[in-house]
């Protein structure tokens, strides 16, 4: 099918890669041709995420770089980067080379909300998937929580997961839809039926899993770069590792702050803990599965072990989901005793998984169609 406006998809990071992933495969299904933008915020080869989805089309990069922006030194010159591309007035011309259409951004990135600004700076119009998540309060998510706002405010078209966040869009201009569900529930239950046996056979040796474990992942800004924060984290998961071995996976940002602060190797020494360097989505989704329980302060974690029904424990103050929570999930507020009594009783949050008929890629998809 040929598109009346050409479709950009732009992605920066590999949490979006894996959400949009059910996007661009539907796309691809109904012959409808995209350019896949890539502004390295995640400096990750997203060739294997691709491959693992079975996602044909190849990625074009806006700029190149070394590292990954995975410190706020290394993010700033990622911003710079990014910056020098907004103000050069001729950089649209190569970046938007099959002129003006429709841009497809998503979530709540710092690649999210440069990707809104400026597409409407140059004329394209924009739909901003997985919209209308809120904290309501600016500080916490930081940045995500005005990396939203701005996304809002310079999109045409919306795509909420639920009705909870297609209420909180009203004030903005613009159609919307429902999409009815998280993409990211189509992604994890893509790969967990593609489960290779020999993977996960090779995972458990590789990296000693131990026959019960817990999962750890924690990375968000607010927890690794406030000292005080920090400290108290790595005190409860030395705490908690008394009571079961953990497996903590480690965003590139942690391990860094780990080494930094002397805990890397403190935690190294600790028997029961295990540490593992960041997975690919297809190891990390195999790990989850095989976990007892998760403790995490990542939404988009909250949102997958929703799907699977796996007791979870959030590490956040606040959460601008909805998924799984009084279910599966438990909001901590770092309240130890709450922490606590979860780890102890941690059987009480099994659910079972989801069985959503509802396929959001295509309702989002059919909404692309009537946009373009």
């Amino acid at each position: 099918m040929k598109n009346n406006k050409p479709i950009y998809v732009v992605l920066g990071t590999r949490a979006q890669t894996i959400k949009m992933a059910p996007v661009m495969r539907e796309l691809e299904a109904q012959k409808m041709p995209f350019t896949l933008l890539y502004t390295q915020q995640h400096k990750v080869t997203i060739t294997d995420l691709l491959e693992n989805f079975d996602i044909k089309t190849k990625p074009i990069s806006i700029i190149e770089r070394k590292d990954e922006a995975k410190t706020i030194k290394l993010f700033a010159g990622w911003l710079v980067q990014i910056l020098l591309i907004t103000l050069n007035p001729f950089s649209a011309k190569k970046i938007f080379t099959e002129g003006k259409g429709l841009i497809l951004t998503h979530g709540d990135t710092a690649t999210t909300s440069w990707s809104a600004f400026y597409g409407r700076l140059h004329g394209q119009k924009v739909m901003h998937i997985e919209s209308g998540l809120r904290s309501f309060n600016l500080m916490n998510p930081f940045p995500e929580e005005i990396q939203r706002l701005i996304s809002f405010r310079f999109s045409n078209y919306y795509v909420a997961p639920n009705e909870w966040a297609l209420n909180n869009l009203k004030k903005y201009k613009g159609e919307k839809i429902n999409s009815q569900a998280n993409t990211m529930y189509e992604s994890l239950t893509y790969i967990i039926k593609k489960k290779n046996p020999e993977i996960l056979s090779k995972l458990t040796k590789k990296f000693k899993l131990p026959n019960k474990y817990a999962l750890v992942s924690i990375h968000r800004y607010e927890n690794i770069f406030k000292e005080e924060r920090f400290k108290e984290i790595m005190g409860l998961l030395e705490k908690i590792s008394k009571d079961i071995n953990l497996v903590f996976v480690l965003h590139p940002t942690t391990e860094k702050q780990l080494e930094k602060t002397g805990y890397g190797k403190k935690l190294s020494q600790n028997q029961n803990i295990q540490l593992v360097p960041r997975q690919d989505f297809q190891n990390f989704a195999y790990i989850t599965d095989l976990a007892e329980f998760v403790i995490t302060d990542g939404g988009s974690n909250q949102e997958e072990l929703s799907y699977i029904g796996k007791p979870t424990i959030l590490f956040r103050e606040y959460t601008e989901r909805t998924e799984g929570l009084e279910e599966n999930v438990v909001l901590s507020k770092f309240d130890h005793d709450l922490i606590f009594d979860f780890v102890k009783n941690y059987k009480d949050y099994q659910r079972k998984p989801l069985n959503l008929k509802v396929t959001p890629s295509k309702l989002i998809v059919e909404f692309v169609k009537r946009s373009t």
